[in-house]
């Protein structure tokens, strides 16, 4: 009998909110819904309505639905003219934003308002847990809870939760409550009169998670940060730091992206503390467009003094920089035609004199080759103005003009490119020989190359297609001598020597086409190989049978090797060989660079490089980096320098990942300073990645 009343009721599963009074169900679906109202679906063991009353009581495994919302009950009461149901007992609430489950529910099902007791609200988005002695249900999205607590643990016992007496949870924005305390599993460790948590993982404005640590350098240390969202397209955060050896730290960080701009500005002071000084750093990187298609661009950054790098840099290779460089560029763009300028002032921190040299303005304007009438010629012309200033020493202006003129054309399979230039250059400068002085000079060059293909067809699953490319080229490069000893001397283009050489390279290309199963064709080069040498004819022996000694027409052998076998491992190598020798001994490698790199997209990798120039750097460093020891993630970085057999850089970062938290703690171990730093995370709250004087950059 109750599988065929139940089954009588299910057939019965469209109620309408308004009906005639009636005791048999024929009656109840005797009139359509009042405009504006939503149907009502009930199941059932058992169903019956009161007349008089004006309402249905429902028993046994009811389901109600109206709309996104459903309603699981033992028993409801449902008053339709109202749309309130009433449930004794246990009760489970579900809709879009997650599952509400408690005792004794009392809900309007059309406004969504409605409350009961020994509450618990799950929202699965976010794995947020809410649990309350009563809970009131202001709309689909806001809560209000007595004596409520919350998590984003799993569990019984989870690892870490908020209680606060009055708890109100606005799905998508906070959760805010008074007279909090912080649970580690049952224990109270903290108390605060008031707290507010992000219920959404959208971008959201609050304080980050602190970061503490102690070095040999700064002290015992702390930051904080507040981060703020102004828009969906700027940010800031604002940052507070307390190291007991140097002071107190204050910084800003603002980012945006505009229709036309994008970019981020940050500075920094610390007030220096007992014998330190102050320091500060400010930078800005901007990209974007103005008017009349014209780019603009900001590359700045400035530091009180080297030791600010030493403090506060935290990247490898930016805690030992030696300068800082900042630059303002407009950029304008034809068809053929480019005219660009830029301020660049340079701080050099090893030498903080007045007379280092900046470019204020530095203007540059250039065509490209074009076509002239229905002749073979092609012009093309550069010009370069540089304003030279510092405060000591010579300052001056020059412009440089070189026009050329190309003749290019085929002969077969090969390509032939011939172009003449003159280089003339004109000076104005104080506290030269000359206040004025100029010289021109004729530069030729002419490029032979050319390239063959073959196709392979492999007999691989997904490779179907291998394209191997074979591209010799040849150049000459001729620039008489020219007398410049007159000439102010600002860089390296102020003195240019003469050529009289050949350039000459094998490059191969080999490309692979991809076919997978599931997907469309794509093709990956996997491999690029070059090989290339310089012969200075200038330096070629006057006569074979008497050749002098200290001749060296053969530059150094160069081989580039790129390898992309899949998308995850690379292999990048860059030498150069001396083939000369000295002491009757070859030299080796006069230059060696080797970078390499796996990683499975799973938290596991390595990368590995070795960085050589003879006589003055050699340098190995390493990162590796895993998630088989889950939960606990590692990461070791090591850099060590050749040279004076020293350890440059040695960096232990450990993540130990819960469900719902996180704890890092990053060991460091520099020259002259060991660090120990330790954060916290909870899932839904970011925490401080970096102390505010940081700048992240380097060389």
């Amino acid at each position: 009998m109750r599988g065929l009343s139940r089954h009588l009721a299910t057939l019965c599963v469209v109620l309408l909110l308004v009906f005639g009074p009636g005791q048999g169900r024929a009656e109840q679906f005797a009139a359509g819904p009042r405009p504006g109202q939503t149907p009502v679906e009930i199941e059932a063991d058992s169903l019956s309505s009161d007349r008089r009353a004006g309402t249905y009581l429902a028993r046994g495994n009811v389901r109600i639905r109206h709309g996104d919302l459903t309603l699981l009950a033992d028993e409801i009461e449902w008053h339709p003219q109202s749309g309130e149901a009433r449930a004794p007992g246990r009760v489970s609430l579900v809709d879009a934003e997650g599952t509400l489950s408690g005792e004794d529910l009392v809900i309007n099902l059309e406004t969504g308002q409605g409350h009961l007791a020994q509450g618990r609200f799950f929202l699965a988005e976010h794995n947020l847990y809410v649990t309350g002695e009563g809970i009131e249900r202001i709309s689909t999205n806001q809560y209000r809870l007595a004596r409520g607590t919350f998590t984003t643990c799993d569990g019984e016992r989870p690892d870490w939760s908020f209680s606060a007496r009055d708890l109100k949870v606005d799905l998508g924005s906070f959760a805010r409550g008074r007279h909090a305390r912080f649970h580690l599993k049952d224990v109270p460790v903290l108390y605060v009169p008031y707290f507010f948590y992000p219920a959404k993982t959208e971008r959201e404005s609050g304080f980050l998670m602190p970061r503490y640590g102690y070095s040999d350098r700064r002290g015992w240390e702390v930051s904080l940060a507040y981060y703020q969202v102004i828009a969906t397209n700027q940010d800031a955060t604002l940052y507070l730091d307390y190291l007991t050896e140097l002071g107190l730290g204050k910084g800003a960080e603002y980012r945006y992206v505009f229709e036309a701009h994008e970019g981020e500005a940050l500075v920094y002071h610390i007030s220096g503390s007992g014998d330190q000084g102050d320091a500060y750093a400010i930078e800005w990187r901007n990209d974007g467009q103005l008017a009349g298609a014209t780019r603009f661009g900001a590359d700045i950054e400035y530091v009180s003094d080297r030791d600010y790098w030493q403090t506060f840099g935290e990247a490898a290779g930016e805690y030992n920089r030696d300068k800082t460089e900042s630059k303002l560029f407009l950029s304008r763009s034809w068809e053929q035609q480019t005219l660009g300028g830029q301020l660049k002032y340079l701080k050099n921190l090893d030498d903080p004199s007045d007379a280092t040299l900046q470019r204020l303005p530095q203007v540059r304007y250039s065509l490209v080759p074009v076509e002239l009438g229905e002749s073979p010629l092609y012009f093309g012309f550069d010009g370069t103005y540089d304003h030279f200033w510092r405060r000591e020493g010579t300052k001056g202006q020059r412009l440089t003009l070189r026009p050329t003129l190309a003749a290019p054309f085929r002969v077969g399979v090969l390509e032939v490119a011939p172009e003449l230039a003159y280089r003339q250059r004109f000076y104005s400068a104080s506290g030269a020989e000359d206040d004025f002085s100029q010289k021109g000079m004729a530069e030729f060059t002419t490029r032979l190359s050319s390239s063959f293909a073959r196709v392979y067809s492999p007999q691989g699953k997904r490779v179907r297609r291998i394209q191997h490319v074979v591209g010799p080229d040849v150049v000459y490069f001729y620039t008489p001598p020219t007398d410049q000893g007159r000439l102010p001397s600002f860089d390296a283009e102020d003195r240019i020597g003469p050529l009289h050489r050949l350039s000459y390279g094998l490059t191969n290309r080999f490309t692979a086409r991809i076919e997978p199963a599931d997907g469309p064709a794509r093709y990956r080069e996997f491999l690029y190989f070059r090989l290339s040498q310089d012969y200075d004819i200038r330096e070629s022996p006057p006569d074979p049978l008497n050749p002098r000694d200290n001749l060296r027409p053969f530059s150094d052998l160069r081989a580039e090797l790129l390898v992309r076998p899949t998308r995850w491992g690379y292999l990048d190598f860059d030498g150069r060989y001396d083939l000369q020798t000295r002491d009757g001994k070859r030299t080796g490698f006069a230059t060696l660079s080797l970078d390499a790199g796996v990683d499975d997209d799973r938290g596991n990798g390595a990368v590995l490089g070795y960085h050589y120039l003879r006589e003055d750097l050699e340098y190995f460093q390493a990162r590796v980096y895993t998630a088989l020891l889950h939960p606990v993630h590692a990461q070791l970085q090591y850099r060590h320098d050749q040279l004076t057999s020293t350890t440059l850089e040695t960096v232990l970062d450990l993540e130990y990942r819960s469900q719902c938290w996180s704890l890092f703690l990053t060991l460091s171990d520099r020259p002259g300073e060991t660090r120990y730093l330790v954060s916290f995370a909870l899932t839904g709250v970011g925490r401080v990645g970096k102390f505010g004087g940081s700048l992240d950059r380097a060389d």
